[in-house]
């Protein structure tokens, strides 16, 4: 069986155009030459053609196809391994962008006449929220969040009255507010305490939450600085005066470099990442660094600190340190 380009294109369903393209890249080239100088398909250009279209289901290039047949088709199943994989993450993004579109119908039926800036604000956070988050974190934080606004409101409130007052991070009442407000947000993540610094380092990265929930840079600032006075108050039953006088100065200096450094060793711990990885390997010196810092450089004082973290549970409430991740980086030090 002989046929002639318009012959095979009318039967396989494809133009002769994209035929004669597969003959410019030497992707299917016609085997036999009649008598008048017109290039005839033989059934093996047949059978080859029907092995390509069946590849072009798999959304392979023709780049990819070519290799393929090539080699025999022995990267087959390394392919369709990709074409599932690649298959999978479009599901997601669906399924998301689907949740994504029924959150904002919600968000819109409660208006009559929805404006542009509550169409963005909606979006902005929904695609920001996308960036650190899995679908199932998403669901526990909308849930949560829900049956929370109210008290949201009152401590976002609250937070800036105290600082237009000019109150300071260590004064008493900036302490109480710090707690009520880790514990409202461990709440929100169901106590997850690796959700806890996700949510920290979405709020401190994203400058449109910022606008969006009424809490910026320096209000987080202090927060974490009033936070950071709480638990120099647990550290002084474990030192002298003069190790205290240190820590007052070189301690609340770290207070914004932790929660990022924790919250990027926490994504390689859940990862599976090898602690002796060159990534690992480098947030575990940097550890190290600010472990050293905040003690003032000083070795003896860093070993105390070391020991009242860990026998104290109020010190780990919110700081997003746990024995897994303190069991990492202790690995990762080791591999150093």
């Amino acid at each position: 069986m002989l046929l002639k380009i318009g012959q095979l294109a009318k039967r396989s369903g494809l133009s002769v155009r994209a035929l004669r393209h597969y003959d410019d890249i030497a992707l299917l080239t016609p085997s036999v030459r009649s008598d008048k100088g017109y290039r005839l398909y033989d059934s093996g250009d047949v059978a080859r053609l029907y092995r390509i279209q069946a590849l072009r289901r798999l959304d392979l290039s023709l780049t990819q196809i070519q290799a393929m047949l090539a080699d025999g088709g022995a990267s087959l199943p390394q392919v369709v391994e990709q074409q599932i994989a690649s298959l999978e993450r479009q599901i997601a993004q669906a399924s998301a962008l689907h949740g994504h579109l029924r959150d904002l119908q919600s968000q819109l039926a409660g208006h009559h006449e929805p404006s542009m800036d509550n169409w963005l604000a909606a979006l902005e956070r929904m695609a920001a929220s996308a960036r650190y988050f899995t679908d199932a974190e998403l669901h526990t934080l909308k849930t949560r969040r829900q049956q929370r606004s109210g008290d949201n409101a009152h401590l976002t409130s609250t937070l800036r009255d105290l600082m237009e007052r000019g109150l300071k991070p260590d004064s008493p009442e900036a302490g109480a507010l710090a707690q009520c407000w880790i514990a409202a947000l461990l709440d929100e993540v169901g106590g997850d305490e690796a959700m806890l610094m996700k949510l920290y380092a979405m709020n401190w990265n994203e400058p449109t939450l910022h606008m969006l929930n009424g809490v910026d840079r320096a209000a987080m600032q202090f927060i974490s600085q009033a936070m950071a006075h709480r638990r120099l108050a647990i550290y002084a039953n474990y030192c002298s005066e003069a190790e205290m006088a240190l820590l007052r100065q070189h301690y609340i200096k770290q207070t914004d470099t932790w929660p990022i450094l924790i919250c990027a060793l926490r994504d390689h711990l859940t990862q599976g990442t090898p602690p002796a990885s060159a990534d690992v390997q480098a947030l575990a010196r940097q550890w190290q660094a600010l472990s050293l810092s905040k003690a003032a450089g000083n070795p003896a004082l860093q070993a105390k600190l070391r020991h009242a973290f860990e026998q104290e549970p109020e010190l780990r409430i919110g700081s997003g340190i746990d024995a897994p991740l303190i069991a990492y980086v202790r690995e990762a030090m080791q591999s150093l």
